[in-house]
């Protein structure tokens, strides 16, 4: 399938969302030492600093691909999310907050640090671990993500078969169904129908329908569920290509910096 996009109009949004973008860095890093001693000292909120940070770190990383096209400083950024995240997941693992599984994979992914991307592969707290089981719920959805991100095929292409034939009923779980195809393509490591159902993801129509995979940090910039799904098929050595702004190709080789910084101090103890 083409996937038919107006370059002018997403220029347009694209410029529009970078200014978003910005406004949020400047404002962020005007005030980041709040956050920062609230961690240090464990005062008020330390998780929500966390996340507040993390937040930071991503529009930083988006700003710096999308203003400058600079893809270490990208790689950079994604990895303190990354490490952000992966702080505020063990200040309360006994209270696991389900959910926020799909989302935090693409920061690890874009940072191309194999230990963050095999700890989030990993880290079944971010989910409940009944209803990933159960086909007709969002959690069997974002789980599909760390069970291709592990390479186990044979689970993959099972769950994948399971939700096909029997796909929920519910509208909102309906337009996801898409996204099994992938993955059943990925198990079965067809590149040409991983491109074909990557193109339909990252169509404007698609997205339309699914504003909801965005944070107001990648929204009209990339398609979210399409560059995870690209970067675990250029992890496991599928190659694929989207012909899209919503997937950026300088963003797929897994290539891992020479050196990571973490940035914050409290992040190195």
């Amino acid at each position: 399938m083409k996937n038919i996009i107006d370059t002018k109009i997403y220029a347009e949004k694209a410029k529009k969302r970078l200014a978003h973008v910005k406004s949020h860095v400047d404002v962020m890093s005007d005030n980041i030492q709040n956050p920062v001693q609230h961690i240090l000292q464990g005062s008020g909120n330390p998780r929500a600093c966390a996340m507040s940070l993390s937040a930071h770190a991503q529009a930083s990383a988006m700003f710096a691909w999308f203003q400058y096209h600079d893809l270490p400083a990208l790689k950079q950024w994604c990895y303190v999310a990354s490490k952000l995240d992966q702080l505020y997941y063990k200040m309360q693992e006994s209270d696991p907050d389900w959910g926020r599984g799909f989302p935090q994979l693409l920061k690890p992914l874009l940072s191309n640090n194999e230990v963050l991307i095999n700890w989030f592969a990993n880290y079944d707290l971010a989910y409940d671990m009944k209803r990933v089981e159960n086909h007709k719920t969002l959690d069997f959805w974002a789980y599909q993500a760390n069970v291709a991100l592990r390479g186990d095929w044979q689970q993959l292409i099972a769950r994948c078969e399971k939700v096909i034939n029997d796909p929920p009923g519910s509208s909102v779980l309906q337009k996801y169904l898409i996204d099994h195809h992938f993955y059943l393509a990925l198990g079965r490591g067809n590149i040409a129908e991983m491109e074909e159902v990557l193109a339909q993801i990252a169509s404007p129509k698609a997205m339309r329908g699914r504003t909801n995979d965005e944070s107001g940090f990648t929204e009209d910039l990339i398609s979210t569920p399409a560059v995870i799904y690209s970067k675990i098929a250029w992890l496991h050595g599928y190659q694929v290509k989207v012909d899209s702004p919503y997937v950026p190709m300088e963003w797929l080789p897994m290539e891992p910096l020479a050196q990571y910084d973490k940035h914050y101090d409290f992040l190195k103890s």
